[in-house]
């Protein structure tokens, strides 16, 4: 497949007019300030396919043609029509927007040129893989079994490109014997797999203390792609010779479309949380892959038009760091950060499994327990603050102290007057301490903040 730089892939989708490029394949209607149609990827007499001027996405009502539950027109963007209408890859439907817009295809330096063709050769690589990996799921029926009990379907498994892994290829020695996550780019490109050990939590919390017992190497649960060492004769004429999950976001080639329309994404930790997820109606869902959010990934969050982000870590003390880090780091691109706290003993993916029954309501709990990054950080000083000030009331007045300490330090972080106003209230109502004194706490901080500064 032919490739070509993501700059010039998203420099050729913000000149096309979607419109247009239908328009040369499909006779569009104009109604209100949108287009319909028949659909072309499906037969109907009344049309059912939607082209939207606003977002520049088509998509048909009937088919699902544009979204996920199509069998292969699973993008709703330009290239997505393209590659299904086409029948082509995405480089091909590149060099046919090229051709349509009168835009020369970049001309690389031959080490650039060297570089693309062999990331296009392993791209080509990671898809033979993927397929053989799958094969390999559907002949073993402890894994398929495994998969089920954990409640993904085949259609899961299919969309998600779910496999079981060997060793026969040198790269993927870390998915043997191992349900394979496959790893998708920003584009929907095949990068790398992870392997995820089958046993259960604890049998692998008992392997791994008898292992450690006797001084052998624990069982990771999930395995990620054994990077290339630099004296390898392979690491020269390797595209990720020393691969970095952290550039990416596991589930990003899917929720791009849907969190580029609803300007919003949801953060979580694992794969099983991603798929869950979106299988519940969550489709604006990614994860970090069990590490802290990176730069690199929150430019993708940028670059999908993520304006807010919902933080849904893991519940335990780690979870809560994580938060606290990923907070600071979308705060200084810019975008706003929600919190829903997960129960307790419970991760994204459990608790879908709370809604197995009624899948549309998870959409309604999520909405309902959500918080901003200052309303969690107020009720976690309540709740980590709590047993002390009921079990020590000699020491009452010093404990309250400083549990308001932390509270206006939250409070004097919150830039807008009226945003500050309604927290302070319920700051006076949870820690019952008056609407006045706190202000005054507040205002006195911020005045010698200022000064500090100053001076």
């Amino acid at each position: 497949m032919p490739y070509y730089p993501d700059e010039f892939k998203e420099y050729l989708k913000s000149k096309a007019d979607i419109v247009a490029v239908i328009s040369q394949f499909v006779p569009l209607k104009k109604m209100g300030r949108d287009y319909v149609a028949c659909c072309p990827f499906h037969e109907e007499k009344n049309p059912s396919f939607h082209v939207r001027t606003d977002k520049q996405t088509f998509g048909c009502y009937a088919c699902g043609a544009g979204s996920r539950n199509h069998s292969t027109v699973q993008s709703c963007d330009v290239y997505g029509f393209l590659k299904g209408i086409l029948r082509c890859n995405l480089g091909e439907a590149i060099e046919w927007l090229a051709n349509f817009l009168g835009e020369p295809l970049p001309v690389l330096d031959p080490e650039a040129k060297r570089k693309q063709d062999l990331r296009a050769k392993w791209i080509e690589y990671c898809e033979r893989a993927a397929e053989r990996f799958q094969q390999n799921l559907m002949n073993n029926k402890e894994a398929l079994a495994y998969l089920y009990q954990r409640g993904f379907t085949m259609q899961d498994i299919l969309l998600w490109k779910l496999g079981f892994g060997d060793d026969v290829d040198y790269d993927f020695r870390n998915t043997k014997d191992r349900i394979v996550f496959t790893l998708f780019d920003f584009h929907g490109n095949i990068i790398s797999f992870t392997g995820r050990t089958m046993l259960p939590p604890n049998v692998l919390a008992e392997a791994n203390k008898k292992l450690q017992a006797e001084g052998k190497m624990p069982i990771v649960k999930y395995l990620d792609r054994i990077s290339i060492k630099p004296d390898d004769p392979y690491y020269k004429d390797h595209p990720y010779p020393e691969f970095d999950k952290g550039n990416h976001l596991f589930g990003m080639h899917i929720a791009k479309e849907f969190i580029r329309q609803w300007g919003e994404a949801v953060i979580v930790e694992g794969w099983t949380d991603v798929i869950k997820l979106h299988k519940y109606g969550v489709q604006n869902a990614v994860c970090t892959m069990g590490t802290a959010l990176t730069e690199a990934q929150t430019k993708l969050l940028v670059r999908a038009g993520a304006k807010r982000v919902v933080s849904m870590r893991d519940g335990d003390e780690a979870g809560m760091k994580a938060i606290e880090r990923d907070a600071k780091m979308l705060t200084s691109h810019g975008i706003q950060t929600f919190i829903i706290p997960m129960p307790e003993g419970l991760d994204p993916c459990d608790l879908c499994d709370n809604f197995e029954d009624e899948p549309d309501q998870l959409l309604r709990w999520m909405e309902k327990h959500r918080r901003t990054i200052s309303q969690w950080r107020l009720e976690r000083i309540h709740r980590e603050t709590y047993d002390q000030i009921f079990y020590h009331q000699s020491e009452i007045a010093q404990l309250q102290q400083e549990r308001m300490r932390k509270v206006i330090e939250v409070l004097s972080q919150v830039e807008d007057p009226v945003e500050l106003d309604i927290y302070i209230r319920q700051a006076s109502e949870l820690f019952e301490v008056s609407y006045e004194s706190i202000k005054a706490r507040v205002d006195t901080y911020k005045h010698n903040q200022r000064h500090l500064i100053a001076g």
